[in-house]
């Protein structure tokens, strides 16, 4: 593994020797089970997806990662605590359809979307961060790391790829000092909230453009007088 490190006063920096290769003196190789406690989701039957809770599954995850709204589905079955993901938890898909692995070992971050908690299905592991790592640089590190691609090789199936969770409990990262990982995840949580922020108002703006088509197509609402600017533009 060649790592670039370019934190700032990084030029001051010494350098120490580690498993993983040359490292900042300060810094620590971890596994993800020591920093995190990592969680399988619920198995369930296709007649529990009915009204419910909000149901996390495998369609939450996008290709290469990040979070879907549109996957999500409801739930009436039973469940245990540690199968609730609240916002701001991490999922981590653990089966994949796509042969070509672009989904499996993909991280997302659960939205701040108005929904308190949700079930998440057994295709997915919620790694819950212990008191000495920050969410923010856990999820960076799963999201943004080599960790996917290293991990998805792990992966077997002939229709359908499962993941061990194991290998997902013993893959080795560099972790950072406490200061490093305090600057950075302070940088960064203003940016998930914005992007929560802007993901409750898209939400907002697709319910009511499906409230508002359906009358507007059937003429219960008349715009024929509305002072509308419609102007050809050319391709």
């Amino acid at each position: 593994m060649v790592c670039y490190f370019r934190f700032p006063g990084h030029e001051n920096v010494k350098l120490a020797n580690s498993e993983l290769g040359s490292i900042p003196s300060g810094w620590e190789v971890k596994r993800v089970d020591e920093v995190s406690t990592i969680f399988r989701g619920r198995s369930y039957k296709s007649s529990e997806l009915t009204d419910g809770l909000p149901f996390l599954n495998l369609k939450n995850v996008s290709r290469g990662g990040g979070f879907r709204h549109d996957g999500t589905k409801q739930y009436s079955g039973p469940y245990k605590e540690h199968q609730i993901a609240y916002p701001g938890d991490i999922i981590i898909a653990v089966t994949d359809m796509t042969q070509d692995r672009g989904i499996i070992a993909r991280s997302a971050r659960v939205p701040n979307i108005g929904i308190s908690n949700f079930i998440y299905s057994m295709d997915l592991v919620r790694p819950l961060p212990n008191d000495d790592i920050e969410s923010e640089y856990l999820l960076c590190m799963l999201s943004y790391s080599i960790f996917s691609e290293e991990v998805k090789e792990y992966a077997n199936g002939t229709n359908v790829l499962h993941l061990s969770p194991a290998r997902i409990a013993e893959y080795r990262f560099i972790l950072p000092n406490l200061q490093i990982r305090s600057d950075f995840s302070n940088i960064v949580r203003p940016i998930f909230k914005l992007i929560d922020n802007l993901q409750r108002k898209n939400q907002n703006l697709l319910r009511t453009r499906e409230l508002f088509l359906p009358k507007l197509v059937s003429g219960k609402i008349d715009v024929s007088d509305s002072d509308i600017d419609i102007r050809e533009t050319g391709v």
